[in-house]
């Protein structure tokens, strides 16, 4: 007996390629009925990994340091609830005086770490917090001592709880003629329809996690939108028609 599921729907590659992997597990956990847990998965990766496992009677949980963090792992026919966290997952913090996002990822790219490797990054006022697989966490604690031209002294938390620092917003709103990607993006971007259709066409595009490539993509109400170099945008809802029949967007960029 195989496992039932259906990746035909997905059109990123990439991102279909990163699902199977994750399946290869979720497989394995389903013919051993063992405990196997896996790498961090996004949302909509999670989403599909979810669905597979309730269509198959597989039991899982998702653990992330945070219950809203954004990159989580699986634990598939966990032997007891609640989780020991260290057996899975690390939390890892830093104090710091100028260091980004791009700047820790970048770091841990490059002492060889694999992006499923590593959770979700928040920088705080004057500290980091990051996630990263329990196998590897001894590992960066020891090898990465300078982010930048700033030492820095790695800790391990006791607690493994992940600070998360509340999001924060600038709320626009505009008009479009439809609900097309390029017609959104060159409303929240402020660009020409030309110039982001060579965003997307560039796979510069995200909704939802993943990346489109069509830009006559109808985009939903409450979609997320990640325009690389430019930021994250959250797309609210449409409020209402002009008398030319353009729709009226409210949209929001994260800071």
């Amino acid at each position: 007996m195989s496992l039932e599921y259906n990746l035909n729907f997905i059109k990123d590659k990439s991102k279909k390629s990163t699902i199977k992997k994750a399946i290869s597990i979720l497989e394995r956990a389903f013919y051993s009925r063992s405990e196997l847990s896996s790498f961090f998965l996004d949302p909509y990766e999670r989403e599909v990994i979810e669905s597979i496992a309730k269509k198959n009677n597989i039991d899982l949980t998702f653990i992330g340091g945070h219950s809203e963090a954004e990159r989580k792992i699986f634990v598939a026919n966990y032997y007891y609830l609640p989780l020991n966290l260290h057996d899975y997952i690390e939390i890892l913090s830093f104090n710091c005086k100028d260091i980004k996002h791009p700047d820790v990822l970048g770091a841990l790219i490059s002492l060889g770490l694999d992006r499923e490797s590593i959770g979700d990054i928040s920088v705080l006022d004057g500290k980091v917090e990051f996630a990263l697989l329990a196998s590897e966490a001894n590992f960066v604690k020891y090898n990465l001592s300078k982010i930048k031209n700033e030492s820095i002294d790695i800790h391990i938390k006791e607690d493994g709880r992940l600070l998360l620092k509340e999001s924060e917003f600038s709320s626009s709103s505009g008009f479009v003629s439809s609900l097309r990607l390029d017609n959104i993006i060159s409303q929240i971007l402020n660009c020409s329809r030309s110039r982001a259709k060579v965003l997307i066409t560039g796979r510069m595009v995200k909704v939802d996690h993943q990346i489109i490539v069509d830009p006559s993509y109808q985009v939903s109400e409450a979609s997320l939108i990640s325009v690389r170099k430019e930021g994250r945008f959250i797309f609210d809802e449409v409020t209402g028609l002009s008398k030319k029949g353009n729709y009226h967007i409210v949209y929001r960029k994260l800071l």
